[in-house]
């Protein structure tokens, strides 16, 4: 397996390659200290999975991740373990497309876990994102329902179906209208059926749910 950390401060990539020791024990780690120098990493070898620091010399957070899914088709699964942790920023890189987002305060046991789940299809997200701004916690994500195995079973039309299947897949809205040749805000006014039909409130949940009613990027 090829992971690819994309952090400027060699000390933590040191830190992420002695937390992620244990992970797989045939591992090997390639450190990009800039997008450009990622970008050239993963176009050189793909990689099984990125982690990706928002933090970058020349470049904003966000749109940091953005080019550098956009560069890439296909692109590897994208972790964010950044120090900047806020719900605005969480939902805004999972949004981007990011399937994940560890925060750098946590534990080297959570950072594997997380890496974990990706790699088995699933999507991280920090815990504190699911709760509602005033600290409460936020409506729960749809049950696992093992017989729930098919898009149509939630009620949805043909083209919400579309859009689920490529929200699940890390696809940013834009992205999504691309694909299907709609407008962004077609995406978004089909966005809130899916909504509704999983009980969530917003898109960050909606994936959550999708995930843990048996949906992942391969279906």
């Amino acid at each position: 397996m090829r992971i690819l950390i994309v952090d400027d401060h060699p000390v933590m990539r040191g830190g992420i390659r002695a937390c992620l020791h244990d992970l797989d024990a045939s591992i090997a780690f390639v450190e990009a200290a800039d997008l450009e120098e990622a970008l050239r990493a993963a176009k050189a070898q793909p990689a099984d999975l990125v982690l990706f620091d928002l933090t970058l010399p020349g470049v904003s957070s966000i749109e940091a991740l953005s080019a550098f899914r956009a560069s890439l088709d296909p692109c590897p699964p994208v972790v964010v373990f950044s120090a900047t942790d806020d719900r605005g920023t969480v939902t805004a890189a999972l949004d981007a497309g990011a399937m994940g987002f560890i925060p750098k305060t946590s534990t080297p046991a959570i950072l594997q876990s997380a890496l974990r789940l990706v790699l088995a299809n699933g999507i991280y997200v920090p815990p504190t994102v699911l709760r509602r701004r005033d600290g409460a916690p936020g409506p729960a994500p749809a049950p696992a329902q093992p017989g729930l195995r098919r898009l149509s079973e939630l009620g949805l039309t043909p083209r919400q179906q579309q859009v689920c299947a490529l929200m699940v897949k890390g696809r940013p809205v834009k992205q999504i209208a691309r694909d299907l040749d709609i407008s962004a805000a077609t995406v978004k006014a089909h966005l809130q059926p899916i909504l509704r039909a999983l009980g969530v409130m917003n898109r960050t949940e909606a994936i959550v749910a999708l995930h843990r009613l048996g949906f992942s990027i391969a279906d």
